[in-house]
């Protein structure tokens, strides 16, 4: 008889310890910790990136970093590596570190001996348009009319960009121009362009705004 009262009185015992565990088991638990940052103040987070741009030039996609607190760091290039690809994304060269400067390499149609200063404010024209684009591999072209309300929103930031770009390229490295298009005197090359809205920005490379040269695509507008 004692020998059954011990079992039962185990038993109840195994009952109850099992099912607090249970409870503790299934019971959620939140808690808050405050701690200091003890790591060096020049110690960034490491943060991995692989991003690809088939129709974009390694030399002009740079990285700009910012964070919560405001801190704001413009053209990294310590840890970046660039390598080239073609449109399937196939690699075409070696990786390049980003913070080693290289002797640039461009096509034929892009480079010159003479360092000829173009005024880069004034509009092109039909006798100097298709040798600007056979002149640099790439031409951003800003096809616009003076009486456009937008055309005169975007004048400033145009002209802006146009001398911070032509500072930083000069006419003697040759690898990029903007320009543009005065549409209400040179009606007859916005229509063989098929300009139909202002301001129309297009991005030629190599002499045609083709997103794919060689293959049926669309154009490149902005």
């Amino acid at each position: 008889m004692a020998f059954r009262r011990i079992s039962i009185v185990a038993a109840v015992l195994m009952v109850v310890l099992f099912g607090m565990e249970f409870y503790s088991f299934m019971s959620l638990q939140t808690s808050t910790q405050l701690v200091v940052d003890r790591s060096p103040p020049d110690e960034l987070l490491k943060v991995n990136l692989n991003i690809s741009y088939p129709a974009l030039s390694c030399e002009f996609a740079t990285l700009d970093v910012s964070d919560a607190l405001g801190t704001k760091r413009l053209n990294l290039t310590k840890t970046v590596r660039k390598t080239p690809i073609n449109m399937e994304l196939q690699r075409l060269g070696v990786s390049m570190d980003d913070s080693v400067k290289h002797d640039p390499k461009y096509d034929e149609e892009g480079m010159y001996d003479d360092d000829e200063d173009v005024d880069v404010s004034v509009p092109l024209t039909r006798a100097n348009f298709d040798a600007t684009l056979a002149r640099y591999p790439i031409v951003v072209i800003n096809f616009y009319a003076p009486w456009c309300h937008w055309c005169q929103r975007l004048e400033p930031t145009w002209e802006a960009a146009t001398n911070e770009v032509h500072e930083r390229y000069p006419e003697s490295d040759g690898r990029i121009r903007f320009a543009k298009v005065d549409c209400t005197k040179e009606i007859e090359l916005c229509r063989e362009h098929i300009i139909q809205g202002f301001p129309s920005i297009r991005v030629f490379r190599k002499g045609h705004d083709d997103v794919y040269y060689g293959r049926v695509g669309p154009r490149r507008t902005l």
